[in-house]
């Protein structure tokens, strides 16, 4: 997906939900100077020559794109950190067999 194709308020907001959730300035009620920043920078794009305009978008974009994969990255590896300790080796070798699209056979207590 490129930059041109998602609107720029889409990933101001994007951009400013993580803000929000993420410094430690917003939650505590403050003035945050990293939500300002965003903002002037959004409000000065509006009036940008169209060249200049499109290098701003996509560098939001592109830092959308990078808040919102390390934060799934983040999200994936505190999931998977530890599994030794949280599943039984049957449940293992399954969730592997299934990353690789396989699946393991069924087994048969006798």
């Amino acid at each position: 997906m490129s930059s041109s194709s998602i609107p720029p308020l889409h990933v101001l907001r994007g951009i400013l939900r993580h803000l929000k959730s993420n410094c430690p300035s917003s939650k505590e009620g403050g003035s945050n100077s990293m939500r300002n920043f965003v903002m002037n920078q959004y409000r000065t794009s509006l009036q940008a020559p169209p060249q200049e305009m499109d290098g701003l978008r996509a560098t939001a974009f592109n830092y959308y794109k990078l808040v919102s994969d390390v934060s799934e990255r983040g999200m994936l590896h505190e999931l998977d950190g530890g599994a030794e300790n949280k599943l039984s080796p049957k449940e293992m070798s399954r969730r592997a067999a299934a990353r690789a699209g396989l699946s393991l056979p069924v087994e048969h207590n006798a």
